[in-house]
C-alpha cells in the first residue's frame, strides 16, 4: 500500500515543483506569480517528495528496494505531470488535488 501512497504523492509534488517555474505558471494561471509564492511552491514540492520517499521506506522493504520503488513512482508522477502540462495545463491543479486526496485517504485507511 505504501507504494500507492508514494505514487499518489508524486503527482502533486511534481505539480508543485513545476509551478515554481515561470513558464508553467503562465500555462496554468496565465501569469507569473510572486517570488514568495514561487518559493512556497518549491518548498511544498520538496516536502511532498520527502513524504513520498518516507512512504516507501515505511513499507518494510530494504532500503534498496524502497528507493527503487520510489524512483519508479516518481517516473510515473513526472510523466503524468508533463503530459498534463502539455495537453491540458488548466486541469493540472485539479488532478493534483485529487491525487493528494487519494494519498490522504490511503494513509488514513492503511494499517
Amino acid at each position: 500500500m505504501s507504494a500507492w501512497i508514494a505514487g499518489a504523492l508524486a503527482l502533486p509534488a511534481f505539480t508543485a515543483l513545476s509551478l515554481a517555474m515561470e513558464r508553467h505558471q503562465d500555462q496554468v494561471f496565465g501569469r507569473a506569480l510572486s517570488v514568495n509564492t514561487t518559493v512556497a511552491w518549491r518548498l511544498t514540492g520538496i516536502a511532498l517528495l520527502g513524504l513520498s520517499l518516507a512512504s516507501c521506506l515505511a513499507a518494510g522493504w530494504s532500503g534498496a528496494v524502497a528507493v527503487t520503488a520510489w524512483v519508479g513512482v516518481l517516473t510515473l508522477g513526472a510523466m503524468v505531470t508533463g503530459w498534463t502540462l502539455a495537453y491540458v495545463p488548466r486541469h493540472l491543479l485539479r488532478l493534483a488535488g485529487v491525487s493528494l486526496a487519494a494519498a490522504a485517504l490511503g494513509f488514513a485507511f492503511s494499517s
